[in-house]
């Protein structure tokens, strides 16, 4: 790449940056309402979201050293989550004497609600733009999808060298 495409290059992820603080800003209060509005605290919120991410649940001892604590100490998160209905242990086939963690429909619907809460375009904002705004911010994402799927088939979800992210 020649200086005046870097210097091009540099100037738009600089308007593109800003730009995203805006929309941040402008949509935040979308975002935090549906977090303060829970009732669950954030180390109950993060096991759900470990969860989450599984569909044949996770071992005891492996969410407590991902958030860092004993399994006393998740064992009493696991306990309240569990009277909510938001979790349910249950055996591992493999292994009768561990303990497996899954959500219930109750606890993948609070993930998925906080989830849905991120700045996303919405249709009231879509309408808005002209066909043109439209192609180029189709053929935007279709980028970002490209590079996120090229990274997850690396094994990363981290932006490359170099870059902002």
């Amino acid at each position: 790449m020649d200086q005046p495409q870097a210097d091009a290059r540099d100037a738009l992820l600089a308007e593109l940056h800003g730009l995203q603080r805006e929309m941040e800003t402008t949509t935040a209060p979308a975002f935090i309402e549906p977090v303060l509005s829970t009732r669950l605290t954030m180390q109950q919120l993060k096991v759900l979201a470990i969860l989450a991410l599984t569909h044949t649940g996770v071992g005891m001892q492996s969410v407590a050293t991902s958030l860092g604590v004993s399994l006393a100490t998740l064992s009493g998160i696991v306990d309240r989550l569990e009277a909510a209905d938001m979790v349910a242990r249950t055996q591992d086939p493999r292994d009768q004497r561990v303990r497996l963690l899954i959500p219930t429909d109750a606890g993948r619907d609070v993930m998925k609600q906080l989830a849905n809460t991120q700045p996303q375009v919405n249709e009231a904002v879509l309408a808005r733009l002209t066909i043109d705004e439209l192609r180029a911010l189709t053929r935007g994402v279709a980028g970002l999808v490209r590079v996120t799927r090229e990274l997850a088939a690396e094994g990363t979800n981290q932006a490359p060298a170099g870059t902002a992210g």
